[in-house]
């Protein structure tokens, strides 16, 4: 057996067992799980006063691991843009034809729409900047697709893309010090002094409605410089 086949095989075996050790342990005291999961979902609205529950257990209850999430894109960025730096964009792909561009730039504004409205009403309903950000990401795609990587190459740069990565990225970490700044928690919402605002009205939720645009801008910043460099090539 080669040694990479042995460390996945041991792998496995470890997050296997872990898996089982923990549901045995929720198994014995009784089940806490169901329990933390209704406390959760009833208390939800009052804690953060968005109506999302998925939402705010996401960017409130269990903000670090929804940070942790992030930091995963942040990493597949950075370690992209170190395999291909130094590298200029190709730009050969003529796109598509005439019909295609018309109908692709006319419709343009209602699919930048879409990815707003789902970030912004990300406390309210299912989504969030998560969902935006990718709908974004796929927009810059789809103008690549359809005008062709030419005039994209002079209309994105990617570097400008990794930087507003780079500051979203920043700008989270951020606003979960307030929370501390505060004495409080880190990224902490309603117990840092965030409005809460009227359960149900687009100005509510408290922090979760920042850290949404947050991650939107993020998401889609860096999955459109990660499409963008690879279309890249060494230069000579």
């Amino acid at each position: 057996m080669k040694m990479g086949h042995a460390a996945a095989a041991i792998i496995a075996l470890a997050s296997s067992a872990a898996v089982l050790t923990l549901t045995l342990v929720f198994a014995v005291t009784g089940g806490e799980a169901p329990q933390l999961a209704g406390a959760m979902t009833s208390g939800s609205v009052a804690a953060s006063g968005s109506v999302n529950v998925v939402t705010t257990i996401l960017l409130d209850f269990r903000s670090l691991d929804t940070l942790g999430e992030a930091s995963v894109i942040f990493a597949s960025v950075a370690c992209v843009g170190v395999l291909f730096r130094g590298s200029r964009r190709i730009g050969t792909e003529p796109g598509l034809g005439v019909l295609v561009r018309r109908s692709v730039g006319y419709l343009s504004a209602l699919f930048l729409l879409f990815p707003l409205y789902i970030v912004a009403h990300g406390h309210l309903s299912p989504g969030g900047g998560f969902q935006g950000g990718v709908s974004l990401a796929v927009l810059l795609i789809l103008l690549t697709v359809a005008y062709g990587s030419r005039p994209m190459a002079t209309a994105v740069d990617p570097s400008r893309l990794h930087m507003t990565e780079s500051l979203s990225a920043l700008g989270f970490l951020m606003a979960g010090f307030v929370g501390v700044l505060q004495g409080t928690s880190f990224l902490a919402n309603a117990a840092a002094g965030f409005p809460r605002g009227v359960p149900g009205s687009l100005l509510s939720g408290g922090l979760i409605p920042v850290l949404n645009a947050i991650i939107g801008v993020k998401v889609a910043s860096g999955l459109g410089s990660i499409f963008f460099d690879f279309q890249s090539e060494r230069g000579e």
